[in-house]
C-alpha cells in the first residue's frame, strides 16, 4: 500500500469529534455551527478547523457542521481547494467569492430556516453582516469557548500525535544547542531549528529566540522577531520551541549559555525558574486547580523577581485554556478556578525576569496531566545548556 501524503486520524476518531461537538449543538439549542480558521501562528488558527476536518489550511476557511447530515469543509482560496481534498477527512469545497454567502446559501439547500447558527473563532466582521443579511430569521450565538472545551481533554491518538511533536521539538532544539557558534546572528538560529523541523518531517510552528550579555540589559523573553543581533560568547539564549506532527505540536523552553556558564544573577534566576517549575509539576492531578499552581508560582515573587511570559498554558492543537500567570503579577487568575482534569494537555513554563526585566531565564516543557499525577511529553535533561 502507498503511503499517505499526510497523517490523519481514524474514521472512529472524527466521528467521536463530530458526536461530541453535535452533543454540544443540542445542549446550547444551536442547529449548525461554523467553524473559522485562518493562517495565523503557523496556521495553527486553524486548530478548531482542524479539529473537525484533519485540515490544517492557509488563508481563511470554515468547517460547517450541522446538527443532521455531512460536515464540509468550505475553503476561501480556488487553488487551495485540490490540496484540502486531499488532506481533509471531510467533503470539501470551494468557498467560491465569498465564503459566508457560500456557507448561507449551502445552509439554505438544506432546509433550514429560521435556525440558530453557532460561529466558533475570529469570524470577520464582514462574514457576520453577511450571514444578517443572507438568513433572515436567524438567530447567531457564539460557540467558542464552549466549543474549545471539546478540544481540552485528548484522546489516546491525540496523544500520540502529541507525543510525536513533542519529540520533533527535541530533536529541533538538540540541533541549535549542537550548531550554535558565536558569530551567528540570531535569525541564524532559526534556520537551525526549522531545518531540523522540516528534514524530520515536522511542520515549524514557533521558533522565539533571543540573545544577550549576561553582564548588561537584554531581553528577558524569547523574541518572537528574530533580530539581526550577532551572537556573541558569554550570552545567554532564551528559546520558545514549538514543532507540530500536523499540528500537534510539543513545547519547550530551554536557555542556552555560550562560553560562560549563569553568572550569580543567572544562577538565581534559573534556581528559580527550577523551583517553581518543580513545584508546579507536582501540583499537576486531576481535580487540583488554578489556585494550586498558582501557589506553586509564588516564589517567584518571594524570590524578588517576577514574569513576563505565562506561567502555564493549556495547548495541543494551539493554546487552550488555562491561561495561568501569577498572583504578584495580577494577570493569569482564572475565575472561577479551573480545574484540571486526566488527559488534558499544558505548558509548564515560568519565564523568570528581573522587574526591570533587563535579564531573565525560561524554562518548560509539555505535560500530560495522568491518572495519579503527570508526564512529560519531552526527553531532553532539565537543565540549561553551556556551549563551550
Amino acid at each position: 500500500m502507498s503511503e499517505p501524503l499526510y497523517p490523519s486520524f481514524s474514521t472512529a476518531e472524527f466521528a467521536r469529534r463530530h458526536s461530541a461537538a453535535r452533543a454540544l449543538m443540542a445542549a446550547e439549542g444551536v442547529d449548525v455551527i461554523a467553524v473559522f480558521g485562518d493562517s495565523g501562528i503557523s496556521r495553527h488558527n486553524h486548530a478548531d478547523v482542524h479539529y473537525l476536518s484533519g485540515f490544517l489550511g492557509n488563508r481563511n476557511n470554515y468547517a460547517v457542521l450541522p446538527a443532521e447530515g455531512e460536515p464540509v469543509l468550505f475553503v476561501q482560496s480556488h487553488n487551495h481547494v485540490p490540496n484540502a481534498r486531499e488532506a481533509a477527512s471531510i467533503r470539501t469545497e470551494s468557498g467560491r467569492l465569498d465564503s459566508a454567502v457560500t456557507i448561507a446559501r449551502h445552509l439554505s439547500d438544506l432546509g433550514l430556516k429560521n435556525a440558530t447558527l453557532g460561529y466558533v473563532g475570529n469570524v470577520p466582521v464582514q462574514n457576520y453582516l453577511t450571514w444578517q443579511k443572507e438568513l433572515p430569521g436567524w438567530h447567531f450565538k457564539d460557540m467558542s469557548a464552549a466549543f474549545r472545551t471539546l478540544r481540552l481533554v485528548k484522546s489516546a491518538e491525540e496523544i500520540s500525535w502529541l507525543e510525536k511533536g513533542a519529540a520533533l521539538t527535541d530533536a529541533a532544539l538538540q540541533a541549535l544547542i549542537d550548531q550554535i557558534e558565536p558569530g551567528m546572528r540570531e535569525y541564524q538560529l532559526g534556520a537551525i531549528i526549522e531545518t531540523a523541523a522540516l528534514n524530520a518531517g515536522g511542520l515549524p510552528h514557533l521558533c522565539y529566540l533571543s540573545s544577550g550579555p549576561q553582564d548588561g540589559a537584554g531581553a528577558c523573553v524569547p523574541r518572537q522577531n528574530l533580530s539581526n543581533r550577532i551572537i556573541a560568547r558569554g550570552d545567554v539564549v532564551n528559546t520558545e520551541i514549538s514543532i507540530s506532527w500536523w499540528g500537534y505540536s510539543g513545547q519547550m523552553h530551554r536557555p542556552i549559555f555560550l562560553g560562560a556558564k549563569p553568572n550569580a544573577l543567572y544562577e538565581r534566576l534559573w534556581d528559580t525558574a527550577l523551583e517553581a517549575y518543580t513545584r508546579c509539576v507536582s501540583a499537576l492531578k486531576p481535580g487540583n486547580s488554578s489556585e494550586d499552581i498558582l501557589d506553586a508560582a509564588d516564589v517567584i515573587a518571594e524570590r524578588g523577581f517576577t514574569i513576563n511570559d505565562g506561567f502555564l498554558h493549556g495547548f495541543g492543537i494551539g493554546l487552550l485554556p488555562p491561561s495561568i500567570g501569577t498572583r504578584e503579577a495580577k494577570r493569569g487568575i482564572p475565575k472561577p478556578p479551573f480545574i484540571l482534569q486526566e488527559n488534558m494537555c499544558v505548558v509548564v513554563q515560568p519565564n523568570v525576569v528581573t522587574r526591570d526585566e533587563t535579564a531573565g531565564v525560561q524554562l518548560g516543557n509539555l505535560f500530560r496531566i495522568t491518572q495519579d499525577g503527570a508526564e512529560c511529553l519531552h526527553r531532553l535533561p532539565l537543565v540549561y545548556s553551556v556551549k563551550p
